[in-house]
């Protein structure tokens, strides 16, 4: 039975409702945490009425009482070619084997064709396909060939070729949504607006984040165009925890609102109390709310998220797949002081992306060979190896070795090096360049593409703001200086003559915009005038230009499509800009922590004496049953104390990238900020503090040394020592 549990009162069209269900479909990650994406690996389409009751039932009686359940709880864990090397992260394995699974032609063409390993599963759909059969719905590709049939049979006078007769009428009658092309199973939402009979029927597979805890299930989504309604049924029992609600639940748009119902167990037990319902009542259904009075009234939803330029589905499925290849294993043997957790996911969803992207250009400009690379500023190197792994052939440059360099197999082509600007910089060899975070590389990119060969192509991730030769200086006050940065590099990649587009990265970090400059919007023949605009471009922008007048000519000479530079031709090693600086090796440390040991200490004495000048007696517990009264001193904000200090400290903090600010923090067991006041802290008895016993007594109380009442706290409970006897002993 179908219960109605809350309905929330609205004033919206149909098709704003049909859009909010479309995001909610489509991204369902948005929501939900556990879910990294979907995969529809079914749509079926029908004009009959159905009853939504008969199909749960059916899935009940059919698929979860079925064996299946034990079967695919058994397999799912590594169904197919997504999965299939998940047991090298439960063992103990060498550094070869864990960062080379595969070969560099190990090919990631064959992604989407995993069913034909995955028997439980494809067991299961074919039952649930069963139940949907009988409830009407046929599937998209069968209706487009029963379409075709009828469309010849009714000309078959006509001596055309029936498949290139097909295909033409019935792109041209048919909704392209409903056409599946490539196995990209799209969902006809147009169809659902325009055609109110219409009911859609979508079989999924429902992907999680972590695949150690949770297993991939299917879900069936049921939309009704004339009842104005979806239902979300689960189409998996399982053992493990569950990424989805479990509960079968329906969304309906009625003239007052949208209303949230659930089916009721078996016996008719209420599921209301329950946290699957009620977790969908809470975080779903506002959002829908929110999303349909948001949406355009003809339903159109306009994708401002990620991914954009890649099909998210094809991205989760080999996300998981090299995921499960790389990820926990280079995590278990990372040598790096960086956190793994962080830079081998980020790395592998970069690389993810990059192969979709190029797999698209292949198919686009039908080329028969990977494309090849070249990662300046490589850093660790992950990235240059998963490509090259993947069957990308490239090289990584960096200024300075990394630890995990060693580690990677031969076909992995890592060089320290500096990169700096200038002819003998270029790299006509090669298809793409890289720049993942590339630092005062990132607006040369598009620069040293655009002059190494007319087909060269850049992709690059901007993060700390550089110019050619200096930091960038914002220059539209109206918008941050990320997003200005971003506006600005895609300025030097148009100058470049690239059409530069822009999407956003699934990585974990803040700065997940990438540009990519993949078309040209000048031909072969213009390169000399583009090479002119790029210079004085740059001239404008550094005060210098280029140094060589000669050089320009060299660099312009080889314009024609496709003409690689001979080794033997002669350029300059000037650089494009006089005043462009490589960043050191060997990053100094700037925190405050390198201060001299005088300094620093005469810089925390010094607010001390500050923050003394006022009295502020507060009473601090001593023991689980005593107070004792003791002064704290005043507040001052930063800019006050910074106004007070003399100019000899006021330079030395200068030196540092924190200042005074990261100085206080360093000594955060001495000094409280708090919204940009400083105060002294109150000391905290063992019993309440947060600090590992390990670190208790090692170090000396500044409060029992420097304060002129002493430390409140007996030496017994003060985590701090009391002089050299109460120290712990290493």
């Amino acid at each position: 039975m179908e219960k109605i549990i809350e309905e929330l009162p609205l004033e919206a069209l149909p098709g704003q409702f049909w859009g909010a269900v479309r995001i909610y479909t489509e991204k369902p990650h948005i929501i939900n945490r556990r879910i990294c994406g979907t995969v529809n690996l079914w749509i079926g389409i029908s004009h009959e009425v159905f009853s939504r009751q008969n199909v749960v039932k059916s899935l009940e009686d059919k698929v979860f009482l079925h064996n299946f359940v034990d079967e695919v709880d058994k397999c799912k864990r590594t169904p197919a070619n997504i999965y299939q090397d998940e047991n090298l992260s439960e063992c103990d394995i060498n550094i070869h084997d864990a960062i080379d699974v595969e070969t560099p032609s190990s090919s990631t063409n064959n992604i989407l064709d995993q069913d034909k390993d995955f028997e439980p599963e494809l067991k299961q759909i074919d039952v649930i396909k069963d139940v949907l059969f009988k409830e009407g719905f046929r599937s998209i590709q069968e209706k487009s060939d029963l379409w075709c049939n009828k469309i010849v049979s009714q000309d078959k006078t006509k001596e055309v070729d029936e498949d290139d007769n097909c295909k033409e009428q019935s792109e041209a009658q048919l909704p392209k949504t409903t056409l599946v092309k490539n196995r990209q199973l799209k969902i006809p939402w147009q169809d659902l607006l325009d055609v109110n009979t219409l009911r859609i029927a979508v079989i999924r597979r429902i992907l999680p984040k972590v695949l150690k805890k949770f297993t991939p299930l299917l879900e069936v989504v049921l939309m009704d165009g004339k009842e104005m309604c979806v239902s979300y049924l689960a189409a998996t029992s399982t053992i493990t925890p569950s990424v989805i609600p479990r509960v079968n639940y329906s969304f309906f748009f009625t003239k007052t609102g949208i209303s949230l119902s659930y089916f009721t167990d078996k016996d008719g037990s209420s599921l209301e109390g329950e946290t699957n319902i009620v977790w969908v009542q809470k975080n779903v259904l506002p959002k829908l709310m929110k999303w349909t009075g948001e949406v355009d009234e003809d339903g159109t939803v306009e994708n401002k998220g990620s991914l954009r330029l890649v099909d998210v589905q094809e991205y989760n499925q080999l996300y998981q797949k090299l995921k499960i290849k790389y990820g926990q294993s280079l995590v278990k043997i990372w040598p790096e002081s960086t956190d793994p957790q962080k830079y081998v996911f980020e790395d592998i969803a970069i690389a993810t992306y990059l192969i979709l992207v190029w797999e698209q250009e292949r198919k686009q400009k039908g080329l028969s060979t990977h494309q090849t690379f070249v990662d300046l500023g490589c850093g660790n190197g992950l990235l240059v190896h998963i490509l090259s792994s993947e069957g990308h052939q490239g090289l990584g440059i960096d200024i300075k070795k990394r630890n995990i360099w060693d580690m990677f197999p031969e076909h992995t082509k890592l060089k320290e090096g500096v990169v700096e600007p200038s002819d003998k910089n270029l790299f006509p060899q090669y298809d793409w360049l890289i720049g993942n975070h590339s630092d005062e590389l990132t607006p040369w990119l598009p620069v040293i593409a655009a002059k190494s060969r007319y087909t060269t192509r850049f992709f690059v991730i901007p993060c700390c703001a550089h110019d050619f030769d200096c930091r960038y200086r914002r220059k539209c006050a109206g918008r941050s200086q990320y997003s200005d940065y971003l506006e600005y590099i895609k300025e030097i990649g148009t100058v470049c003559g690239f059409e530069v587009w822009q999407d956003k990265l699934r990585i974990p970090s803040t700065k997940r915009v990438c540009l990519i400059g993949q078309e040209r919007t000048y031909s072969a023949s213009q390169s000399h005038q583009t090479f002119q605009k790029i210079d004085e471009f740059i001239r404008e922008r550094t005060h210098t230009g280029m140094n060589n007048t000669e050089n320009q000519k060299n660099v312009n000479s080889w314009e024609s499509h496709g003409h690689k530079k001979s080794e033997h031709e002669n350029h300059t090693d000037a650089l494009w800009s006089e005043n462009f600086k490589a960043r050191a090796a060997v990053q100094p440390v700037r925190n405050c922590t390198q201060l001299e040991h005088g300094v620093r200490e005469d810089l925390v004495s010094t607010v001390a004496k500050m923050l003394m000048e006022k009295k502020h007696i507060i009473q601090v517990e001593v023991s689980k049953t005593a107070f004792v009264n003791w002064d704290r001193g005043g507040r001052m904000t930063l800019s006050d104390i910074a106004k007070r200090m003399e100019s000899n400290q006021l330079s030395a903090l200068k030196k540092e990238c924190g200042g005074l600010q990261t100085l206080l923090r360093n000594h955060k067991h001495i000094f409280n900020i708090l919204q940009r006041e400083v105060s002294l802290q109150v000391p905290v008895p063992e019993w309440k503090a947060t600090v590992p016993k390990t670190r208790i007594k090692t170090k000396h109380c500044w409060f029992h040394i420097n304060h002129v009442k002493g430390c409140p706290l007996p030496s017994q409970t003060c985590i701090y020592a009391h002089g050299d006897e109460d120290l712990k002993k290493s």
